[in-house]
């Protein structure tokens, strides 16, 4: 049985790496559950090229030194 092949190789883990396998099978288990985008529907993306030119038109904009505040980047 595959699901007890898996618990097998999880038990061989050290304790060290089991919160790194946790988020990594979380990520794997939710992955599905996000929108790739090229899967979006193209009805959506022109509608969000509409809004983003809507707002730009109207000044609702970030000035661009602000744009990458707090944004982490390692």
């Amino acid at each position: 049985m595959l699901l007890q092949k898996i618990i097998d190789e999880i038990k061989e883990i050290p304790e060290s790496r089991q919160e790194e396998l946790y988020r990594l099978v979380q990520e794997f288990r939710h992955r599905d559950e996000t929108v790739e985008p090229y899967n979006t529907p193209e009805e959506e993306i022109i509608e969000g090229i509409r809004e983003g030119m809507r707002q730009a038109l109207a000044g609702e904009v970030i000035p661009l030194e602000e744009m990458w505040e707090d944004i982490d980047v390692d």
